[in-house]
């Protein structure tokens, strides 16, 4: 048995950074991607440049959809539409119930979708304890780049290791 907090893919990169064809040839078919934090900073609602460009494209490849902790569903649902992409609001991850259902609704097998986010207590957890492929990406700033360093994201890694 994988262990719960256990990453496959801590690419040390921001979102839009990561390689569609690398996500191709991991057999990849399915995106479930967090939103605060991975597409926009979480003290704001504009969605950088480059982000916008790597879901334009991954969107010929893959199935995407956001799915997000944020309660507000005034906040996702602006993204969402954006990004004309599919979502839920107040997931609740690491809680498996609403991932199930998206995984469900995109009626692919779970080996060929993976969830990207930025936290390793909420999305990786949740991506391992649904049995589908787990990216981490680097948390972005408020101008869309990736932060240089992320205090939560360190802890997180510190007690992971603590853990396995």
């Amino acid at each position: 048995m994988r262990s719960t907090l256990k990453v496959n893919w801590d690419s040390n990169l921001p979102i839009y950074a990561i390689s569609q064809s690398d996500l191709k040839k991991k057999d990849i078919h399915s995106l479930l991607i967090d939103v605060d934090g991975t597409l926009v900073n979480r003290k704001s609602n504009m969605i950088p440049k480059d982000v916008k460009n790597w879901i334009i494209e991954s969107k010929k490849l893959f199935s995407l959809y956001l799915i997000s902790n944020n309660p507000s569903k005034k906040r996702i649902s602006k993204i969402a539409k954006e990004l004309n992409l599919r979502y839920k609001y107040n997931a609740s991850k690491p809680r498996k119930k609403v991932t199930l259902n998206v995984i469900k609704e995109i009626g692919k097998e779970p080996k060929n979708i993976a969830i990207i986010g930025d936290r390793i207590f909420t999305d990786i957890i949740v991506g391992n304890r649904c049995n589908i492929k787990t990216i981490l990406v680097k948390r972005l700033n408020k101008d869309g780049l990736p932060i240089k360093f992320n205090l939560i994201l360190k802890i997180e890694k510190l007690i992971s290791y603590f853990l396995k």
